[in-house]
């Protein structure tokens, strides 16, 4: 009878020892969370757009960043007259564009106090974007007007949020109103931009 007690003791307490062992061990492999945004260099790929951009630390939850590349527009307009009946008009071009602005990160201490991730700059920003549209490289549609404007600048105050889905990847999505200007009018707007940048 004695020995099936120290057996069944022992077992216990291997079994106790080896799950105090795992927990202690996933402890240790935990990765410390940084606390301020760092510098990255990365390819964006987002929602009809190609671009490289360079994030570049200038305080600790303040960055600046530039980047060039290629931005898709797509346009739809319905018009519809009771007579006629309605009209559809669709309009598409790839042009090359370059942009700039500062992001300021806003809550990276309260991800790390809630054990999320904040490496890559995960986490969410206030920002300031300006950016310059060139004469399309590709178009096409039917609508005529689109097809004069060869310059445009957008100025865009944005929220948004970067989230590291990955070592090298991050997801990301901005939105804001936005402020277009070109040589024939001035007009408003609603700018978002959804995508992933891979890191460099």
């Amino acid at each position: 009878m004695k020995s099936k007690n120290v057996i069944k003791t022992f077992s216990i307490l291997f079994i106790c020892l080896a799950i105090w062992g795992k927990a202690k061990a996933q402890d240790s492999t935990k990765v410390e969370q940084p606390t301020e945004v760092k510098s990255l260099n990365k390819i964006r790929l987002n929602l009809l757009s190609l671009h490289y951009e360079r994030e570049q630390k200038i305080g600790k939850l303040t960055t600046v960043y530039v980047g060039a590349g290629v931005a898709g527009t797509f346009l739809i307009e319905y018009n519809y007259n009771y007579i006629n009946g309605g009209d559809t008009k669709t309009y598409f071009d790839l042009s090359p564009n370059v942009y700039a602005g500062i992001r300021k990160y806003y809550n990276f201490e309260n991800r790390v106090k809630k054990g999320k991730k904040t490496i890559n700059n995960s986490s969410n920003y206030f920002g300031l974007d300006v950016a310059s549209y060139f004469s399309p490289l590709i178009k096409g549609g039917n609508m005529d007007q689109y097809n004069l404007v060869n310059f445009e600048i957008g100025i865009t105050p944005q929220w948004g949020i970067q989230r590291s889905i990955g070592k090298k990847t991050n997801f990301e999505l901005s939105l804001g109103p936005t402020m277009r200007i070109n040589k024939y009018e001035t007009y408003y707007g609603v700018d978002g931009r959804i995508g992933f940048s891979f890191l460099l």
